[in-house]
């Protein structure tokens, strides 16, 4: 299925909760969390969701200038084939923002010009039946 986030606010979808924050200012301490991004969010917009990943799902990873096949990148990164239908994906009506985990995409990273940051973390949900 496909889920709304609630932004600001907590999300629970199946055995995660996705935590969403606005904030103003840059974050000050950079963690290093892989289940947790920080996007412009002007670029990212309010209307998230989060699925599967999708034949022919592309999305443009941090650091590329182009956009690139989710099954290539999930290859190259060394995503192992057993967890690859179960990675969450994070997106806008108009493209992936997030493959959780793993890497943003390119064009919600925060800049200088930033104005407002949405920051997003997955937490496992574990004994929750």
């Amino acid at each position: 299925g496909e889920y709304r986030l609630n932004i600001p606010g907590e999300t629970d979808i199946g055995g995660w909760r996705v935590e969403s924050s606005i904030i103003e200012n840059k974050p000050t301490d950079e963690e290093d969390d892989r289940w947790k991004a920080c996007m412009d969010f002007d670029a990212v917009g309010k209307v998230l969701t989060v699925r599967g990943r999708r034949r022919g799902d592309r999305f443009q990873p941090l650091g590329m200038g182009a956009t690139k096949k989710l099954q290539d990148f999930m290859v190259d990164a060394k995503i192992p084939r057993h967890w690859r239908d179960r990675v969450p994906i994070v997106r806008t009506p108009r493209h992936i923002v997030w493959v959780a985990g793993w890497r943003i995409d390119q064009r919600v990273m925060v800049t200088p010009s930033t104005r407002r940051i949405l920051c997003l973390e997955f937490k496992s949900i574990h004994g929750c039946t």
